[in-house]
């Protein structure tokens, strides 16, 4: 069930923070492809969790693109750039688990597709969780028709509702200094949103901007709004690490348990014997 290495890995909050906790090297391979509940190396409710994963944010992608594309805006969003990056994590994710229960020797160690699937996953966990505060908090209140909509629960609560769970079903680990991905993610909108609103573009409702707070004709709203998402992508970083430790703590608990258990069982055994 547990991990050895992950384990040993979980070390006080302080080491996280050092230059080596940027690197992506790793030397189990079997880690991005498994569950850390899972017993043995390979294991089919796995494959089929991470499919039905894939397909729920695929059907959902979709589904929405057919109902509000309108000319290709539906791009323009925050929203649908994470919705995106569910659907392409967790298909990724499904690809990767499947090849290595075909064939386990298939990754190697550092393997690059399996970083690119370390990175995707952190990022995409930590700006689903982004996504689902700012919009409850600050957007569902001036839509209150539209918020209960399905397709805006399914990519502002499922999605990150998804996501946290999908943390703790992965072996792993999660690092705070991974926070420059996401960060990078949110930085890369704003700067479409600049391009976006002084080349002209409109929002849904004809509006010089994509979201209300992000009007570039009101810099210091426009400013404020931006330092509060940055500031907000490194808070659900240590979020998405205490996911992470959590997990770990759970499973040496359920591990411990069943090594006191077994004695216990041995004994009654020979008890009865």
């Amino acid at each position: 069930m547990g991990d050895k290495n992950q384990e040993s890995s979980c070390l006080p909050l302080k080491e996280e923070f050092q230059r080596s906790k940027f690197s992506l090297d790793f030397k189990d391979p079997g880690i991005f492809c498994r569950s850390q509940w899972q017993k043995g190396d390979r294991n089919i409710i796995w494959i089929l969790y991470r499919w039905f994963l894939a397909a729920f944010f695929g059907t959902g992608v979709i589904w929405s693109m057919f109902k509000i594309f309108n000319g290709g805006r539906w791009f323009i969003f925050l929203t649908n750039w994470g919705f995106s990056l569910d659907f392409f994590t967790c298909t990724y994710g499904a690809v990767v688990a499947t090849i290595y229960y075909i064939k386990p020797s298939f990754f190697a160690s550092n393997s690059r597709a399996l970083k690119v699937y370390w990175i995707s996953h952190y990022t995409t966990s930590v700006l689903s969780m982004l996504i689902s505060l700012v919009f409850w908090a600050a957007l569902a209140s001036t839509m209150p028709e539209e918020a209960t909509d399905l397709y805006n629960l399914w990519s502002h609560a499922f999605n990150s509702i998804s996501m946290i769970f999908d943390c703790f079903m992965v072996a792993f680990p999660a690092r705070i200094m991974f926070f420059i991905y996401p960060v990078s993610v949110v930085i890369l909108f704003l700067i479409h949103s600049l391009i976006y609103y002084f080349a002209g573009g409109t929002d849904m409702d004809g509006n010089r901007f994509i979201y209300f707070a992000l009007d570039w004709a009101r810099p210091g709203l426009a400013i404020g709004f931006v330092s509060a998402s940055l500031a907000l992508v490194c808070c659900f970083a240590f979020v998405a690490f205490g996911i992470y430790r959590l997990r770990i703590s759970m499973v040496k608990c359920c591990t411990k348990n069943q090594v006191e258990e077994q004695p216990t069982r041995d004994t009654a055994s020979k008890q009865y014997a």
